[in-house]
């Protein structure tokens, strides 16, 4: 059988860039700047690449609102620095320095789930059952809970 070897005339190995000098954005854009017109003094901000964009106009969010009941408050702090900031496991991982309840909020879901994993399990179905493991049961948990508040340094530890 005959080898056939194919070759295309003027393609080239990489993509030429594609020009970005064209590219022209009025930022930073806020909540309160949609649905309005642009004010006549504001110019056009050139950039030449995404990175660039971040650079100059450092995109970040401060959320702050009140929950529940007992009005608890509820704060996320993020800043942008690349698209891949925008990932929902990155919001809601903690930032040092950064106050962020949203990563609190994940952890507390995740240990949830480990827990309903956990009482699935045909050993602690039974012993919860039982009037006095469930108490034990019960108690490890606050005992737990105390020492890992003891280790945060969070409300309730002793001093």
């Amino acid at each position: 059988m005959p080898v056939v070897k194919v070759s295309r005339a003027g393609v080239r190995s990489a993509p030429r860039e594609v020009p970005t000098d064209t590219t022209a954005t009025v930022l930073p854009m806020t909540v309160d700047r949609v649905g309005q017109e642009c004010p006549e003094d504001d110019q056009p901000t050139k950039v030449s690449s995404l990175a660039e964009a971040f650079e100059k106009f450092k995109p970040k969010l401060d959320f702050k609102t009140t929950v529940g009941e007992e009005g608890t408050e509820f704060v996320a702090e993020l800043e942008f620095k690349s698209l891949k900031d925008f990932d929902p496991k990155k919001i809601r991982s903690r930032e040092p320095g950064k106050r962020n309840d949203l990563a609190d909020l994940q952890s507390r879901i995740d240990l949830l789930h480990r827990m309903r994993e956990r009482f699935a399990v045909l050993s602690v179905k039974k012993a919860w059952e039982n009037t006095d493991q469930r108490k034990e049961i019960i108690d490890a948990v606050a005992e737990f809970e105390q020492q890992l508040r003891n280790i945060a340094g969070g409300e309730g530890a002793a001093s």
